[in-house]
């Protein structure tokens, strides 16, 4: 059995990777379309909701909003 030895730079760096990893995951999680997310035995299921034509279309009207603020 080895020992291993950690300082306290490689401590913080493992926390930081997986406080990054958290982070990361919630925001995709976040931005995704799914109504339910959930956490089974390590299998993420989601169930997917499409988007409206409405939501569509206003989505695009606030690209092209975007587009006309980048221009000026």
């Amino acid at each position: 059995m080895t020992c291993i030895n950690l300082t306290e730079t490689g401590l913080l760096a493992i926390i930081s990777i997986g406080v990054g990893f958290i982070l990361s995951f919630c925001k995709t999680a976040e931005q995704s379309r799914c109504k339910n997310i959930s956490l089974c035995y390590g299998l993420l299921a989601c169930e997917r909701t499409p988007y409206t034509q409405d939501a569509i279309l206003k989505m695009e009207e606030l690209e092209k909003g975007n587009e006309n603020k980048e221009d000026v």
